[in-house]
């Protein structure tokens, strides 16, 4: 979800403004990526029984964050143009804690191949522009933290491996995301999932603008997204690929079993 620097500052000083690319950008992304680790860490460590209530913690936890969000957003008012929760991370949110409790494959995948390629973006480009002095400042983060975070620890807790099944599975449903996002932006003139063409030119960040001219940038960004879910994809597919020398050494093994 993006932000807004007129809502909810609490007060006026030096932390009521985030800026990217600076000391609080990065001991911000520090303090999130620490909290992933911690939370892998203690999931590898639980019995089955303790580590399947720790997923329903995450669930209601991710459920709360998401709400709050909506609701601090929301204060003065639903606006269908900015306030909706369609943006990636605002879908990601619901889909972390659905694909952790019930391990559906493509809520699994979804959520992997978002996470990498579209949410690291969140840390790498921060929308937000308030500091620590605002709720918004805190649900940003705390929100992206959850989609990343849930992803890291569904891979290295409870052994998700994508595989091109999932690739095609969450391309899929993302397509059918950005039709929806894109048709609902011409209709009402917004900028979900950043491929709108908004009549305000602040709804639009700036590296989006980038890209070139709408509707040419939304093209853009689908297939900037497609090419970052093959990257995300690729370690995966390495890794299950034997190296040449394994191959052979396979074969060979093979064919002596079925001599002997």
């Amino acid at each position: 979800m993006p932000t807004d620097p007129t809502h909810h500052t609490l007060a006026h000083g030096t932390l009521d403004v985030f800026a990217a690319f600076g000391t609080m950008h990065l001991v911000t992304v520090l303090a999130c990526f620490s909290a992933i680790a911690l939370l892998v860490a203690i999931g590898r460590t639980l019995s089955t029984a303790a580590e399947w209530r720790l997923r329903i913690g995450l669930a209601v936890f991710a459920l709360a964050v998401w709400t709050i969000y909506n609701i601090a957003w929301n204060w003065n008012g639903i606006d269908v143009v900015t306030g909706l929760p369609l943006h990636v991370c605002d879908l990601g949110q619901l889909i972390a804690p659905a694909a952790l409790l019930t391990q559906i494959r493509w809520l699994r995948a979804t959520l992997y191949f978002w996470a990498m390629a579209l949410t690291t973006q969140a840390f790498i480009q921060p929308t937000v522009t308030q500091g620590p002095t605002s709720v918004l400042f805190w649900c940003f983060w705390i929100a992206h933290t959850i989609v990343l975070g849930y992803a890291v620890y569904d891979l290295a807790v409870l052994r998700f491996s994508p595989d091109w099944s999932d690739f095609r599975g969450a391309a899929a449903f993302s397509l059918g995301y950005f039709a929806f996002a894109f048709g609902l932006n011409v209709l009402i003139g917004s900028n979900y999932a950043y491929i709108g063409n908004p009549a305000d030119p602040k709804l639009v960040p700036p590296f989006v603008l980038l890209l070139g001219p709408w509707p040419e940038r939304a093209l853009v960004m689908a297939g900037l997204a497609g090419l970052g879910f093959l990257v995300a994809l690729l370690p995966w597919r390495l890794a299950a690929k034997p190296f040449p020398r394994e191959a052979e050494a396979d074969e060979v093994d093979e064919i002596a079993a079925k001599v002997g």
